[in-house]
């Protein structure tokens, strides 16, 4: 019974809104063309591999964690480590970068970006998924730094914006969908520490995805962002 309920709560608190839409950002990107060179940049254990294979859509994973890798393979996933992903002759029609740019610093951001957006082809589609700063951001040990789709556009696009330094390439902002989550309780002690005020903590916890879900998100703040960006052909 006991069980039962935290598995409910659980669930209640556990809103997972942003699978669906880089679902949907992908298959724009792709536009319908069949056998389309998708690559998933970051994969870890490959969650969105997996969401893209429900959707029936085939994609790759590189991850630096050669045992994630090969825990991914085990599984039928297709997943490479950076190195082994260099040595194939792959050019991408979409990059995923999920949960991945908020942990570079500025500059070796720009790198990291510059070298994955060689392997996208002129025309492609580099999406994005990150948080925004919020109560939670750094309880990730190693996030560094929030992003935002109007930072990448200064220096990825070609605006003029005075910014220190610009990318290689050129990214065009094509849309951005803003995550939404529940209010919530972050920083109190009975949260970390089980005390007298835990349950009335959880309670308020649950009463604010409760009134999440029962408005479709307008009882909420904005948490984080998916933005597709096309990538031009800097030739022309």
């Amino acid at each position: 019974m006991i069980e039962g309920a935290k598995a409910a709560y659980r669930a209640i608190l556990a809103i997972d809104n942003e699978t669906p839409r880089l679902i949907q950002f992908v298959l724009r990107a792709v536009g319908g063309r069949k056998n389309s060179q998708i690559v998933d940049v970051g994969c870890g254990y490959g969650r969105a591999l997996r969401a893209l294979r429900m959707a029936g859509i085939d994609a790759i994973g590189i991850d630096v964690n050669p045992e994630i890798v090969a825990r991914n393979n085990k599984d039928g996933l297709k997943c490479f480590t950076p190195a082994e992903f260099v040595a194939q002759p792959i050019q991408a029609d979409v990059l995923i970068m999920s949960h991945v740019i908020e942990h570079f610093a500025p500059r070796d951001l720009l790198a990291f970006l510059d070298g994955y957006l060689d392997y996208l082809r002129p025309g492609g589609h580099l999406l994005v998924a990150t948080p925004l700063l919020s109560a939670r951001f750094f309880d990730d040990f190693d996030h560094i730094k929030p992003y935002q789709p109007v930072g990448l556009s200064m220096v990825f696009g070609a605006s003029g914006a005075q910014v220190q330094y610009y990318g290689r390439h050129r990214l065009k902002l094509a849309d951005v969908w803003f995550r939404r989550s529940p209010h919530a309780v972050a920083y109190a002690r009975g949260l970390y520490v089980k005390s007298w005020t835990t349950p009335l903590l959880q309670l308020i916890n649950l009463a604010c995805a409760l009134g999440f879900r029962a408005s479709a998100g307008i009882i909420g703040q904005a948490s984080g962002w998916v933005g597709l960006f096309e990538k031009v052909d800097s030739s022309v």
